[in-house]
């Protein structure tokens, strides 16, 4: 399967605007913040289309920025909607993987969205690969 490489800036123009930046092939396209939310929060599974899969990182730190920042969720507001979905025995919240295990999920055939950061810039990256 041919590797998609979808990169996503987040800068705090595109959290004024709601929307968030992708760079696909050369062209960017604007995805609404709502619509990366959703995908994180397992409302839905694809973006523009494109099934993929959303994991988080371990990293503590980047994990609650990304949360607070971008799903606008507090730790306590996020395991509260997790134990509620979990309970229900509709969803699972997304795998919370090393880097070592992420070059391995990549290997799969379903694409896998993850995010970093910036440690230049400190924005948070989101690849989808």
């Amino acid at each position: 399967m041919k590797s998609l490489i979808l990169t996503l800036i987040l800068t705090a123009f595109s959290y004024a605007n709601n929307t968030i930046k992708i760079t696909i092939d050369n062209k960017v396209i604007n995805v609404p913040q709502q619509e990366l939310k959703d995908l994180y929060l397992k409302k839905r599974s694809t973006i523009n289309g494109i099934k993929v899969m959303p994991v988080d990182t371990k990293d503590n730190q980047l994990f609650k920025e990304f949360y607070s920042k971008v799903i606008k969720k507090t730790p306590q507001q996020l395991r509260a909607y997790w134990m509620k979905e979990i309970f229900r025995g509709d969803k699972q919240p997304p795998k919370r993987v090393s880097n070592s295990a992420l070059k391995k999920l990549i290997k799969q055939k379903t694409p896998v969205l993850s995010y970093s950061k910036n440690s230049k810039t400190g924005q948070i990256l989101l690849t989808i690969k």
